[in-house]
């Protein structure tokens, strides 16, 4: 399977395409050009990997002539109740969904993050414009003062991904 490569989601929201979000664990685009270009080349794919079982398993069907009688031959070959099906069996959402889903997860300047063990941090940056974490724990004695194990960063990207066991704390 071609795992969906983030950096090209503006042009998969361009395409009008989707992300099947769990496909066997990855994240795959369908509707661009240098991913899937289409249902077709996804079905072709999956089941060259996987196989034809594995996809009557993930759907609501329990036979495979169920799903062809379905899918193919009641909806005369409807793209839509394809994509639909598959939009169903693997998490879909539409390219505007998963950009706003991983622009909730990327990092911005005085965002709260916190670890596995709940500690909180607020990202700064000091007179230098390196981007820092500052402890927020107000019971830490050591509060409000920068974490010393953290990689300093002068790009705030990169301070996230050198930290990947720190999360951006979503407020409902």
């Amino acid at each position: 399977m071609k795992k969906f490569d983030e950096n090209y989601i503006d042009e998969l929201i361009k395409a009008g395409g989707v992300v099947l979000q769990n496909v066997h664990g990855q994240t795959v685009a369908v509707g661009m050009d240098s991913e899937y270009p289409d249902t077709a080349s996804f079905l072709a794919d999956y089941i060259e990997e996987f196989g034809i079982n594995d996809l009557v398993k993930k759907s609501r069907y329990t036979t495979l002539k169920a799903m062809i009688d379905d899918t193919v031959i009641n909806a005369w070959c409807n793209y839509q109740a394809i994509a639909t099906m598959l939009f169903r069996m693997f998490d879909g959402l539409s390219a505007d969904e998963y950009a706003k889903k991983l622009e909730e997860k990327q990092w911005h300047l005085g965002d709260i993050v916190e670890d596995d063990e709940g500690h909180k941090a607020m990202i700064i940056q000091d007179d230098n414009y390196l981007y820092k974490l500052l402890n927020v724990n107000i019971e830490d004695k050591k509060a409000f003062k920068t974490f010393e194990y953290f990689v300093i960063s002068d790009k705030l990207n990169d301070l996230q991904r050198y930290h990947p066991e720190w999360h951006k704390v979503v407020e409902d």
